[in-house]
C-alpha cells in the first residue's frame, strides 16, 4: 500500500483529501503545519521514520511556506527523493517555477480539481513511477 503524507491545514480538505484517498487504498498520514512537516521529514532523515510514497504540500501553512519544505528536503540527500505534488490556490506563474526547479512532480490548483480528480492524478502518477522504475532496470 502506497504511503501518502499531506501536509495541509484546512480541516474540510484534510477530511476530504484523506477519505477519498483511503477509499482509493493508499494509507494517508496528514499534518496541519509546515514545523510538523519539518520535524517529520528530519525524522525519515534520521531514520526514525519511514519515506512517504508521496508528499502532497499545500504551500501556505499558517508557519511556514510551503516552498521552503521543499527547498529543505531538497538540500538533505537522504531526503531528497521524496516526491512531492504541490498543492495551491494561487494561479502564481512564478511560483509554479520555483516549485519546478525544486522539483516537484506536479503543482496542482486545488480550485481546478474535484478531490476524485487529485485521486486518479495521484494513481496515474504511481503508474507511470511505476514503468519509469521499470525501464530504468532494464
Amino acid at each position: 500500500m502506497k504511503k501518502i503524507l499531506l501536509v495541509e491545514d484546512d480541516s474540510c480538505i484534510i477530511d476530504i483529501y484523506e477519505t477519498v484517498l483511503k477509499k482509493a487504498g493508499f494509507e494517508v498520514e496528514t499534518l496541519r503545519y509546515g514545523q510538523q512537516a519539518q520535524k517529520r521529514l528530519n525524522e525519515i532523515k534520521e531514520g526514525k521514520k519511514e519515506k512517504p510514497d508521496l508528499i502532497l504540500l499545500d504551500l501556505v501553512l499558517p508557519d511556514i511556506n510551503g516552498i521552503e519544505i521543499l527547498k529543505q528536503s531538497r538540500m538533505e540527500k537522504r531526503i531528497a527523493d521524496i516526491p512531492f505534488f504541490i498543492l495551491t490556490n494561487y494561479t502564481n506563474p512564478e511560483l509554479e517555477k520555483i516549485s519546478r526547479k525544486f522539483k516537484a512532480e506536479k503543482y496542482i490548483l486545488k480550485t481546478d480539481l474535484i478531490p476524485s480528480q487529485l485521486v486518479e492524478e495521484v494513481k496515474k502518477w504511481f503508474k507511470n513511477e511505476k514503468i519509469r522504475n521499470l525501464r530504468a532496470q532494464g
